[in-house]
């Protein structure tokens, strides 16, 4: 099945951590929307991501082919069984300029926002430079985890 990351599961080595079959497909966009750190995590200590409605806007991101049962671990990872985040189908663009269907996880009730948690900033940062993503966007995040204490 397809996943469409864009936080902390965009860095392919902690994706690969939870999910090793996980198999990079393309980058991706999701349009109308962008990445808000509304959850605070206190294993991070900051603020962990999460999409929300913003017309005009877009999400960077990947698509991974990942197995359903794979999927079903990274539910455990990402608290879906407690109810704090919740796995959807969206359709995403991905850069072949096809809309593909891909689940992705989000916050299910929203707070904040807060201060992005730098370690979990580093993901995003990773994964963005390891799949090539707009280089307007590295900078973005970049100058973002430099500002971090």
């Amino acid at each position: 099945m397809l996943h469409y990351a864009y936080g902390s599961n965009l860095s392919p080595t902690f994706l690969k951590g939870y999910c090793p079959s996980a198999k990079f497909v393309m980058k991706a966009y999701l349009p109308n929307f962008r990445i808000e750190f509304r959850f605070y995590s206190q294993k991070r200590q900051g603020g962990i991501s999460s999409i929300m409605p913003s017309p005009g806007d877009m999400v960077r991101g990947a698509i991974y082919d990942v197995p359903e049962d794979e999927m079903v671990d990274l539910d455990e990872v990402e608290s879906v069984p407690q109810g704090l985040y919740s796995r959807e189908t969206f359709l995403v663009l991905g850069e072949d300029g096809e809309w593909h269907e891909a689940d992705l996880y989000r916050v299910v009730e929203p707070d904040g926002p807060f201060t992005p948690a730098k370690g979990y900033i580093a993901l995003m940062l990773e994964g963005a430079e390891a799949h090539g993503l707009d280089p307007g966007y590295v900078e973005e995040l970049r100058r973002l985890y430099e500002s971090l204490s």
